[in-house]
């Protein structure tokens, strides 16, 4: 699995961008409007296409560059089949799964933070079965929870 986080200091939020190497398919998740190209030249330099673009939960504390990544790179654009917003996106729904070759990402709805947020269970297939980890989308922090 290709896994990079982009750490954003200034509001305590990341991105990510996580996928199969070996067919060179990836997702991003939450990332932020300011930084669209750093994430394409990512991809581009480990010859990925993005093919999913998450965002946890509709932000408020920064703009997503979640749509407009989506139409850059002719991604589907992904939130929480609750979320009420203006733009055109695929609704996950709690359960379901979104296969990125070897990595699989598993949806799980978690209203609490917003009513549509959603966290993701990533599989590493060339790991094992078992998930190796969560993103959380502002919902668990380190000895807190994401506030509504």
């Amino acid at each position: 699995m290709i896994f990079r986080p982009f750490y954003y200091y200034d509001l305590g939020c990341a991105a990510y961008l996580l996928g199969c190497g070996t067919i060179g398919k990836c997702g991003v998740v939450d990332p932020r409007a300011d930084d669209v190209d750093a994430y394409v030249a990512f991809a581009s330099a480990k010859k990925m296409q993005i093919t999913h673009v998450i965002d946890t939960h509709v932000h408020a504390d920064h703009p997503s560059g979640g749509a407009d990544l989506a139409r850059r790179v002719g991604a589907q654009y992904c939130l929480h089949e609750s979320a009420d917003v203006r733009v055109p996106f695929m609704p996950l729904r709690d359960g379901e799964e979104i296969e990125l070759g070897n990595t699989r990402l598993k949806i799980l709805h978690t209203p609490g933070h917003s009513a549509e947020s959603l966290c993701l269970v990533v599989t590493d297939l060339k790991r094992g079965v078992d998930p190796w980890f969560m993103l959380t989308g502002d919902t668990l922090f380190v000895g807190a929870v994401g506030r509504p």
